[in-house]
């Protein structure tokens, strides 16, 4: 019994060393600071020293049992601290699965680079400091229960798969080596979704952009209600920097747009494909993203937003070969939830504004989006204490937290213009919502409906001078979030591959332009339900499980069947598998 107990506390003695070793060496004392109180991180950090314990109990005799085997455990585990150490001594996080496939593309450039950047004493101290920590581990005796050895390690690796294939699981806030493998898999795994669809069509590469290519940012809103904003006529001054910038002719605010989707999972897919209307089976998957098309016209690439990207797998659409560079809300956070997104402010300053800077040194335009935190219930957890403009918050759903949202949201925007127009003078910002909001002041209403404050939307284009009076021309066209990716495109002087539904806001958008709102797509389990937008923005909601139609007086119901032709036709070409590719 005693020596039962002298090798679990050594087990633990163990533990607790790899743990400090991982927080105050590996990393260092002020990323632990930084991040040690969110609840994104301990749950990560937790289960994972959970994985780490089953390892260390499992382990135990097999330097006297398993001596070929443990040997390459020890190789095995020198190289992930080495690795894990020297990349967060350059970057400040753990290998990803980008440097996974950078390695695997170019290992010979990566000694390179870290020979040249990275730290060398250290991550080889480390490296040896736990590798003779699981050497002395695998020293002690094993337990004699074979049983108890079995369980341990069918609960570790239960619990691995739950800390890195869950969507919560965040591997800069695990213990090293299990993010290291949890990021292996991702790697191995990159083509997740892209296997069960139709591959995307080949792009031609261009070696350079073209002369004249502007750089471009796309901004990504959250639930932002534009009744609420000032430079839309609400009698509050929620949106100050925007209205100033539009009596200078920096900003043209677009009356008559509308989203793509009632929610987040729809909408953000869509305005990065160029589509609107259903799809129930997957199209989105097939078509390229912007990242594809910016990338083949010499572009440099970015995805940098405030929100967990890999909820419900929204990442696995866009994060390849073609995105340069992607960081998202817990790189900046370890409070992220599905809820509540990084600090807007923090992504601009750690996350946009260094990008920025790199791009430089970097003989080529940028295509940056960048996903906010913005509106999102709890309004109140959404804007630092010392930002908060309208008090007091009754409410953390009231209607002063609201509007404190939007007008943080203006001055994030204003920072971030002047952060692009110093980079890049000529360059293109977009502004759009993912989708409007109900603002009762109480909280309890959503979004996932077609009424006016969820799918009319806000459309900001901040367009060099000499574009200004084309775009002026649009602000009350019937114009949909699609129309961003259209108008990229052309301004890449770049072909669409596949049909797109946005039209570029360069050219006419036509008076009597009908617009698709709707979640009936793949990303969103399929809710079957759109709403038909007409110029005005009235609108027929259609039901495709019940296969009726609600008018535009919002009481009269009719026969799917019997609607226009005209109608049906946009939402036929996507309801058979075999027509979704065009």
């Amino acid at each position: 019994m005693k020596t039962s107990f002298h090798c679990l506390g050594a087990l633990f003695l163990a533990l607790v060393a790899f743990l400090a070793m991982d927080l105050l060496l590996v990393r260092d004392i002020s990323w632990t600071l930084e991040n040690i109180k969110g609840k994104r991180f301990w749950v990560n950090f937790g289960l994972s020293a959970l994985v780490l314990w089953t390892l260390l109990f499992s382990v135990r005799g097999y330097w006297d049992k398993h001596r070929r085997f443990a040997v390459g455990l020890l190789i095995i585990c020198a190289v992930v601290y080495f690795a894990q150490s020297a990349y967060f001594g350059i970057y400040r996080k753990f290998v990803t699965v980008f440097d996974f496939r950078f390695f695997a593309g170019d290992p010979l450039m990566t000694a390179a680079l870290w020979l040249e950047h990275g730290e060398r004493v250290r991550p080889i101290l480390i490296a040896l400091l736990a590798s003779t920590l699981l050497w002395w581990v695998m020293r002690q005796p094993a337990s004699p229960r074979r049983w108890l050895r079995w369980s341990k390690g069918g609960v570790g690796g239960v619990t691995f798969l739950l800390v890195t294939l869950n969507w919560y699981g965040t591997p800069h806030f695990q213990i090293a080596p299990i993010a290291y493998a949890g990021n292996l898999i991702g790697a191995v795994e990159f083509n997740y979704n892209r296997d069960a669809y139709p591959p995307k069509p080949d792009l031609v590469y261009r070696e350079s952009a073209l002369p004249d290519a502007p750089s471009m940012v796309m901004v990504i809103g959250e639930s932002l209600n534009v009744n609420h904003m000032q430079i839309y006529g609400y009698p509050r001054e929620t949106t100050p920097n925007l209205v100033r910038l539009e009596r200078e002719g920096k900003v043209v605010a677009l009356r008559n747009a509308v989203s793509i989707g009632p929610r987040t999972l729809c909408s953000v897919p869509y305005m990065m494909t160029g589509l609107q209307g259903i799809d129930p089976h997957g199209v989105i998957y097939s078509v390229p993203t912007l990242f594809n098309y910016a990338k083949s016209a010499g572009y440099g690439t970015a995805l940098i937003t405030a929100q967990d990207f890999q909820w419900r797998n929204v990442d696995k659409i866009f994060v390849d070969q073609d995105l340069d560079h992607f960081a998202q809300g817990t790189h900046f956070s370890s409070n992220v939830s599905v809820s509540v997104g990084a600090d807007d402010r923090a992504v601009l300053d750690k996350g946009v504004r260094p990008w920025l800077q790199e791009q430089r040194d970097v003989n080529a335009p940028f295509m940056l989006v960048m996903q906010m935190s913005g509106s999102h219930t709890p309004f109140a957890s959404q804007v630092p204490a010392a930002m908060k403009q309208f008090l007091p918050e009754a409410d953390v759903n009231s209607i002063n937290a609201y509007d404190n949202t939007v007008w943080y949201t203006d001055y994030v925007l204003n920072e971030l213009l002047a952060a692009v127009r110093a980079q890049a003078p000529d360059a293109w910002i977009f502004y759009s919502s993912d989708h409007g909001e109900h603002v009762t002041g109480k909280g309890g209403a959503f979004h996932g409906d077609f009424m006016e404050e969820v799918t009319h939307n806000a459309l900001l284009v901040f367009p060099p001078v000499s574009a200004l009076d084309t775009i002026k021309t649009k602000v009350d066209a019937p114009v949909s979030q699609a129309d961003i990716f259209a108008t990229m495109l052309e301004l890449m002087q770049v072909e669409p591959v596949m049909a797109i539904d946005g039209i570029s806001l360069l050219g006419e958008i036509p008076s009597d332009r009908l617009r698709i709102v709707t979640a009936f797509m793949k990303t969103l389990h399929n809710d079957p339900r759109a709403a038909l937008i007409f110029p005005d923005r009235s609108l027929y909601e259609i039901d495709f499980e019940r296969r009726n139609v609600r008018l535009a007086d919002g009481k009269t119901v009719i026969p799917y069947a019997t609607l226009d032709a005209e109608y049906r036709d946009l939402f036929e070409r996507r309801l058979k598998p075999q027509e979704g590719r065009e």
